[in-house]
């Protein structure tokens, strides 16, 4: 996104609009294209209007600090649930997460509940909770008169009387149920109820920011071993072909792509040569030179050039081609060894995909350490040649 690039927003839900068509919150699309994590939130002025009472107002800022305090999920639902039962008063408290594999509602965390009861059974037939999956915040008076109650004797055994099902929402997707028990009948207000929303809404984004740290976290990690990976490949031999094969074979297992190219400069420097390829059909490949493309230019100016859609990009020349190949998007790298430009690397995808700058900044990272490489198998090679020759 350039600084002058129109933005498709909504004008009455201000969502934006992608490139892939599909809309997107204001904060999700930031995210998406590299502002960060979001955190939400509401500003005095609105929750003063929000909340009638002074003491919700106060415990919905108290619950909001707490629950923000940590990136760890695990953590974030414990702070959940603890600070739901102390702020609410109540006897103990639940959290379902939905799994969306299985489309389940798995428990993610609870406090004030034994063990006994927390493992009792499925919920699948409760009908609150799939009331609450639907979306309605759900208030059960006495649910151990509750004709439609299940696992009625656990809810005796375990002292429980009311029971509040709320659900937890993101981008108005259901991500789960948080649920509040009471030790006596308990009839929530429309005040508490609100109250009780406003505070799921914080936690589902808590929740939401906190999988969105481990993922980031995650997928370091993944990078650090996929970086490991390819540079003990590449190192493992020193025959030019055999090194540039493992690096366009190497990178599409690892980085989830269709397909991988390397063109090395000709001695004059001046024209690329086809060294490598994996993924791509002989057709595509022999579909005519690559030289005067203008995102080939771009990269031969060491720049690496991420292309969403080569079928519409004007800087791609096989544009036909490319859509029979099923290719989407396109990474262009510069390959440099001993600072000097000896070649390009393309990555391609067969899904639409926005190469951020911290994919951009890794796998121009990978294409140096192949540079290096390509360059060592090319001295052994020449060293060879001159044994050889004496």
């Amino acid at each position: 996104m350039t600084e002058k690039s129109l933005i498709p927003i909504c004008s009455w839900c201000k969502k934006i609009r992608t490139e892939d068509m599909s809309w997107k919150s204001i904060d999700m699309y930031l995210a998406d294209i590299g502002f960060g994590v979001f955190t939400h939130g509401m500003c005095p002025d609105c929750a003063e209007k929000y909340f009638e009472k002074r003491a919700y107002l106060e415990s919905y800022q108290n619950i909001c600090k707490a629950i923000s305090v940590s990136l760890s999920l695990e953590e974030v639902l414990s702070l959940i649930v603890t600070n739901v039962v102390k702020v609410m008063n109540v006897k103990a408290s639940m959290l379902r997460l939905l799994d969306k594999n299985t489309n389940k509602l798995e428990v993610a965390a609870y406090y004030g509940l034994s063990e006994e009861y927390v493992n009792k059974g499925l919920v699948v037939t409760d009908a609150s909770i799939a009331d609450a999956l639907s979306g309605k915040a759900v208030s059960v008076y006495d649910i151990q008169s509750d004709p439609d109650a299940t696992y009625k004797s656990a809810v005796e055994k375990e002292g429980i009387r009311s029971i509040l099902s709320i659900p937890l929402r993101l981008n108005n997707e259901v991500i789960g149920v948080l649920r509040m028990y009471t030790a006596e009948p308990v009839k929530y207000s429309k005040e508490d109820l609100k109250f009780v929303t406003a505070i799921t809404d914080q936690a589902a984004i808590a929740i939401n920011n906190a999988r969105i740290f481990e993922k980031t976290i995650s997928k370091e990690k993944q990078y650090l071993r996929v970086f490991e990976e390819v540079t003990k490949a590449v190192s493992s031999t020193l025959d030019l072909e055999e090194v540039l094969n493992l690096i366009v074979q190497k990178l599409p297992a690892v980085m989830n792509l269709k397909a991988a190219t390397i063109r090395l400069l000709g001695r004059t420097g001046e024209k690329l040569w086809l060294v490598a390829a994996h993924g791509l059909s002989k057709e595509y490949l022999n579909r005519g030179t690559v030289d005067t493309e203008e995102n080939v230019r771009e990269a031969l100016q060491l720049k690496p050039v991420a292309i969403y859609d080569v079928t519409k990009d004007p800087r791609i020349k096989y544009q036909r081609e490319a859509e029979r190949e099923g290719i989407k998007s396109m990474l262009t790298l510069p390959i440099i060894a001993r600072g000097k430009l000896i070649g390009i690397m393309r990555l391609l995808t067969d899904e639409f995909r926005h190469f951020n700058d911290e994919e951009i900044r890794f796998t121009a990272s990978l294409a140096e350490v192949c540079g290096t490489a390509i360059d060592n198998a090319r001295l052994y090679e020449a060293l060879k040649r001159k044994e050889e020759d004496r």
